[in-house]
């Protein structure tokens, strides 16, 4: 037998054998259960292991870095302990040193307050963060999962055209003091055959600004009858529903049985049927126009479902309505007959489906239009601009589908010819953009299913996949992540849920689902698409300011690791004190560091393609510029002002070489200078926090210029501007940290004793700091001169 095979959900008869209900009757029939029922698979999809974020990545490297930072201490200790115990006893002084100034001391500091500065940014743009971690991967997205309905569209549905009395009417060109009984006889009907109500609380409210609860067709179905038929309540009091079969993705029709009372005491029941046009036509028989009532026959089927699909390929929700009065005592007995449950409490009515739902009075159609935002074809644009791909996911029809993707430029116009011919004003990707229904493969098993998708998502720049069920939506998910993309998912139902829990960012709005609201890591409000790109944009901002932030904490480094090293192999008597290094860490790299998160773009991020295969805050580009560029520079800043400094106290370079241990030994007292001249220990002692102080005063006075320069890692300065006051403020924090560190008492190796010693770090730091400025400053400029240089590729970070 061949024809297309349909699942168990589609089905219209499904027999089980020993399934028979034996005694009373049976409401239901359970064909699935656990794993296997719509909400266990949806429970199972959600429960699977989600992808690490980026945060989470950096962390790993942190670890790995800590690793490593382990196993090279142990062999330094190996190696440079000392049989001596004075000399051991320095020795584990200085490898405690290093090893604290190797710790990035700032980096989990960096890391959260970064996160949470952009956590603040976001909400004060309507968004609210859950998830920390997601701040940071949405930039890094290369792929967007979304549905239009909701994302794109304004969901705000209105009623468009009316298909009534063999006549199309647009609802703005409509007269409604012309309008005839059979138009008024379908707004009845839409009217009682609608499950929308008005929130309750609204009292003294007018009856148009009221709210309504119930789905956007139906509210909008509710708003237009207003304007006819201004007391829907007393309508609905007169025609009491004593049925209801609501909407379901399975029938496809809403059903309902209205009682309604006679003058004589009696009463008499209709049934009123709302779905889709072709379902609802394959239960009529007439249609009424005007006063007569005609045979429905095949022709005229075919030519209102052609009109529904012309309204569907504009973008239009197309319901249609049907009548029929219940004649028939048998019939009418089904609904009288009440079900009561152990409890002696009435039950529902039961049974109503078995009238005789065929041989129905066909009213009409009508269209509703939920247009999409203003700016959401501005907003698509920027998304192709930035490199992420756009794959939309829905559960609405291929040809409404296709539609909506026109709306919003994700697919171009046909042609009047049918096909598909680019012009100067489409873009390629418009031409090769598919629409393909997921229905046609529901029977196909997954990962034959998975790799039709791989070949679309290879082939087509955009897709629409329509018809998507929970599975389904999930496998797409699960196929861009196996592609290597990192996917953020937009929902808003309950079917989106899984998804939104295997992505690497799932974003929902306000008012979805509450498991789509506990499942999504961001929650927008209005226009969520529109502000989901500008929420790229900010966590790519973030990702640059942090990789700034790192690369000028990270510049003392080098300078510390120098002056371990010489104090081992040169053997000269320089060393980095315990309280300076946190000092060094905290006051001169963090604190300073940490305003560079509140720098401007430098360029237009949201042109520039994801950094997915650069997602590393410790790149070699960045250890380059910052260890090696700038670090080097500072480190010789310190040896030079070192070896100037105990020159003008006595110690010419030749002199200190040999020193290292000897000058910390308190019974060594025969140390002489290149004059002659003995220095006590505690004289050496002075001397050293002379020495300190001079040394943290050229690392910060060094570290004020480069973070000046940091502001931009190629644009020029000037150009860029100085409108980030935070990072003003800092520069000259740093400033007063060289001015007023020689005049505190504590601690008390810092001390700095006579204004000389000030005189000449002034004196001799300006050529330094020159250099520096002047070389990267060479070393921006040639980057912009040569783009796509060596130079860019191994100093652009």
């Amino acid at each position: 037998m061949t024809g297309k095979l349909l699942s168990k959900w589609d089905s219209r008869n499904v027999g089980f054998g020993c399934s028979h209900a034996t005694q009373g009757y049976g409401l239901g029939l359970a064909i699935a259960c656990g794993d296997a029922s719509e909400v266990g698979v949806m429970a199972r999809l959600s429960m699977e292991r989600r992808p690490p974020s980026r945060v989470g990545k950096h962390l790993q490297q942190v670890t790995y870095y800590a690793i490593v930072l382990g196993i090279f201490l142990f062999f330094l200790v190996l190696f440079t302990l000392s049989a001596d115990k004075q000399s051991m006893i320095t020795t584990s002084q200085v490898n405690t040193c290093l090893a604290i100034a190797l710790i990035p001391l700032f980096l989990p500091s960096l890391l959260y307050l970064g996160l949470v500065r952009t956590q603040r940014i976001l909400k004060e743009k309507e968004y609210y963060v859950r998830n920390l971690e997601a701040v940071s991967t949405l930039g890094l997205s290369t792929v967007i999962c979304a549905d239009m309905r909701g994302t794109m569209t304004m969901q705000q549905m209105r009623v468009s055209e009316i298909f009534v009395d063999a006549d199309l009417l647009r609802v703005q060109n409509l007269n409604l003091e012309e309008v005839g009984p059979r138009f008024i006889e379908l707004i009845r009907s839409s009217l009682l055959c609608n499950d929308a109500v008005f929130c309750p609380g609204s009292v003294g409210v007018p009856v148009e600004k009221k709210s309504i609860y119930g789905s956007s067709y139906d509210s909008a179905l509710l708003k237009f009858g207003l304007t006819l038929i201004p007391n829907v309540d007393q309508l609905r009091c007169d025609h009491e529903k004593v049925a209801n079969l609501s909407y379901n993705s399975i029938d496809h029709v809403h059903v309902t049985v209205h009682k309604i009372r006679l003058e004589n005491g009696g009463s008499r029941h209709i049934l009123l049927m709302k779905g889709y046009a072709d379902v609802v036509l394959s239960h009529c028989s007439t249609y009424a126009v005007s006063d007569e009532e005609l045979l429905l026959d095949e022709p005229l089927k075919q030519t209102i479902g052609n009109l529904s699909t012309r309204l569907m390929e504009a973008g239009r929700h197309v319901r249609a309505f049907a009548y029929k009065e219940i004649l028939s005592d048998v019939e009418r007995r089904r609904f009288c007959q009440v079900n009561l449950g152990r409890d002696s409490t009435p039950g529902r009515y039961r049974d109503f489906l078995s009238v005789n739902i065929f041989s129905l009075r066909f009213l009409g159609l009508i269209a509703t239009h939920n247009p999409p935002h203003a700016n959401i074809a501005q907003s698509v644009f920027k998304c192709r601009s930035a490199g992420v791909k756009l794959v939309i996911i829905t559960r609405a029809k291929a040809t409404f589908a296709r539609a909506l993707a026109m709306s919003v430029g994700i697919i171009a116009p046909p042609t009047s010819d049918g096909v598909d011919i680019p012009d100067s004003s489409m873009k390629r990707h418009q031409v090769s953009a598919a629409v393909v229904s997921m229905d046609e493969y529901v029977e196909h098993k997954m990962h034959h299913q998975r790799w039709k998708v791989e070949q679309l998502l290879l082939a087509h720049p955009q897709l629409v996949f329509a018809m998507v069920n929970v599975e389904q939506n999930h496998m797409i998910v699960e196929t861009c992540q196996r592609l290597g993309a990192v996917v953020t998912v937009m929902g808003y139902s309950v079917h989106d849920t899984p998804a939104l829990r295997r992505a690497h960012v799932g974003v929902a709005k306000s008012g979805c689902s509450t498991t789509s609201h506990f499942g999504a890591d961001i929650l927008l409000t209005d226009s969520p698409f529109s502000k989901l790109v500008a929420a790229i944009e900010v966590s790519r901002l973030l990702f640059e300011n942090t990789k700034k932030a790192l690369a000028y904490c990270l510049a003392t480094n080098t300078a510390l690791i120098l002056v371990h090293v010489s104090f081992f192999l040169v053997k000269i008597p320089l060393r980095i004190f315990v309280m300076q290094v946190f000092i060094i860490s905290i006051f001169v790299n963090l604190l300073p560091g940490l305003t560079l998160l509140f720098e401007r773009a430098e360029e237009k991020l949201m042109k520039q393609k994801p950094k997915i295969f650069d997602d590393f805050l410790l790149n070699r580009r960045l250890l380059f510029v910052s260890c090696i560029l700038v670090g080097i520079i500072e480190a010789a800043a310190v040896f030079i002002m070192y070896f100037l400094f105990m020159a003008r106290n006595g110690f010419l370079p030749r002199t200190l070489v040999g020193l290292n241990f000897k000058w910390y030994d308190e019974t060594v007292t025969d140390i002489t200078d290149s004059y002659g001249q003995e220095w006590s220990p505690k004289s050496r002692q002075r001397l050293d926090c002379q020495v300190s102080a001079i040394c943290l005063m050229t690392l910060a006075a060094m570290q004020c210029t480069n973070l000046m320069l940091t502001r931009t890692g190629r644009a020029n300065l000037l150009s860029h501007g100085f409108s980030n006051i935070c990072l003003n403020l800092a520069i000259v924090y740093l400033i007063c940290i060289c001015v007023l560190v020689p005049h505190v008492d504590f601690p008390h190796c810092l001390r700095l004793v006579g204004g000389t010693e000030l005189v000449f770090f002034w004196w001799y730091i300006w050529p330094l700091v020159s250099l520096l400025a002047f070389l990267e400053t060479a070393r921006r400029y040639l980057l912009r001169r040569f783009p796509g240089s060596w130079l860019e590729l191994e100093t652009f970070y």
